[in-house]
Parts: structure tokens; sequence; C-alpha cells
């Protein structure tokens, strides 16, 4: 009885380890995530977009009540995408578009 459950507690102590190995072995690349200079990029790729895309659209809607607000958010946008702050500035460069009534593209 006693040689039945050490084999028991032995073959459950080494499926067990073998998960725990399996584990460790699946690829971490697979799991990251993107890395920073690839995210930095596109942000930057972002703001840029949103600039080109509200400087086209400011000329149609320079009527719009709050173009004047409007205008400062992009050059505050610009601004924070300019010094690596690409969040906020795309956040600013978002609503600037939204106060000229315009939708942002994805």
């Amino acid at each position: 009885m006693l040689k039945r459950t050490s084999i028991v507690v032995t073959g459950l102590a080494a499926v067990l380890l073998s998960t725990a190995a399996f584990a460790d072995s699946t690829p971490a690349a697979s799991m990251a995530k993107p890395k920073t200079a690839e995210k930095t990029q596109k942000m930057t790729e972002r703001c840029s977009s949103l600039e080109t895309q509200f400087d086209q659209a400011i000329t149609a809607h320079a009527n719009a009540a709050k173009a004047a607000a409007a205008k400062q958010l992009r050059a505050k946008g610009a601004t924070l995408c300019s010094a690596n702050n690409q969040t906020m500035g795309i956040r600013n460069l978002t609503q600037a578009l939204k106060d000229i009534g315009v939708k942002p593209h994805a």
C-alpha cells in the first residue's frame, strides 16, 4: 500500500512539474505587448493624420461655434505630439475635430 501511494505521489509530482515546464517553454513573443518603438510610431502617425484632417476641415467649418477653441486645441495637440506625449495630443486633436463638428478618422 505504501509503495502504491509513493508511486501515485511521484507520478502526480511529475505531471505537475512537466506542466510548469511546458508553460515556461511557450514563446514569450506571442504574449508580449507590441514593441514600444512600433507603438510610438503608430501614435505619431495618428497625430499627423488628425492634424491633417483638422487643417483640411477647418476651412469648411470656420464658422462653427467652437472654431476658435478648436484651433487652440489643435495647436496644443500638435505641441503635445511633438513633445512625445502623443496620448494627450491625440485626445486634444480628436476633441478639436469634434468641436467643429467633424468625426475623426479611425
